[in-house]
């Protein structure tokens, strides 16, 4: 199946104005009352042998900077602030093109998995905790979505996408987000760290990074799973479940399976 187009990560979209803006603007600003006072009162330092007081110098340059006392004052503010705002320019364009250069491949990714559908370290969630049939959140949900996330940890780590179904169809987040109590994508990543943190254990949530994107305006979520060094169980009531990957599905272990298999393939 082909992916639609339209694509593209949902926390960024491109140059933000506001933000362009803002990097100017500070950066005029800095330049006026900070980088202008300290290169002249510094080369005052030096002038009188390094023996007067900078920051008196300092001070008196900041305060003739804001007084805009002269025409030479004011070319010496507006050049000034033209190269500290030109800078703030730079380095601000220079991060969000790193940023978009960074979302293109996180596109690329998505689109390779969806083509290939599930696998052993592919797997896709309709909902994380609404459930389509009943019309209701459903917590049985979300326990099959810390299934696979401990599956994955115990076997070679994987890829969760959550909002598309089994045939790799987009459904979207927005079910879900109407059942937490902070609704959108800020409340739905908090929701599935508490849940690796509640049933598999806080100290297994660096092995879990969660992503979202936007397919046609409907948001998906991306939860990359990074192997685990030692065992992972799944905490339910007062029994601890050992899960790995198998094919394209999630599989529980037996005691004397969960022991051989850690034996061989964990430390």
């Amino acid at each position: 199946m082909k992916p639609p187009n339209g694509i593209h990560n949902q926390k960024r979209g491109g140059l933000n104005r506001q933000g362009l803006l803002i990097a100017i603007v500070l950066g005029f600003a800095v330049g006026i009352i900070i980088i202008q006072p300290l290169g002249i009162s510094l080369f005052q330092y030096d002038q009188s042998g390094d023996t007067g007081n900078w920051w008196y110098l300092f001070k008196n340059a900041v305060g003739q900077a804001l007084g805009f006392g002269d025409v030479d004052q004011i070319l010496k503010n507006i050049l000034f602030g033209i190269m500290r705002s030109s800078l703030a320019l730079m380095f601000y364009t220079r991060k969000t093109i790193f940023q978009l250069n960074r979302e293109k491949v996180g596109i690329t990714l998505i689109r390779e998995l969806l083509d290939k559908g599930e696998n052993h370290e592919v797997e896709f969630k309709s909902t994380l905790r609404w459930d389509l049939r009943q019309g209701k959140v459903n917590k049985a949900l979300e326990m099959v979505v810390a299934k696979t996330i401990a599956g994955f940890m115990n076997t070679e780590g994987g890829h969760l996408i959550i909002g598309v179904d089994d045939e790799g169809r987009i459904l979207g987040l927005e079910q879900d987000y109407g059942t937490l109590k902070k609704p959108g994508k800020d409340g739905f990543e908090q929701y599935i760290m508490q849940l690796v943190s509640f049933n598999l254990g806080t100290h297994f949530c660096p092995l879990a990074k969660v992503t979202f994107y936007q397919f046609e305006e409907k948001d998906i979520c991306y939860v990359r799973v990074y192997k685990s060094q030692k065992p992972v169980y799944l905490n339910l009531g007062d029994r601890s479940h050992f899960f790995i990957r198998t094919g394209n599905g999630t599989r529980e272990l037996d005691m004397p399976e969960a022991l051989d298999y850690m034996e061989t393939h964990l430390n």
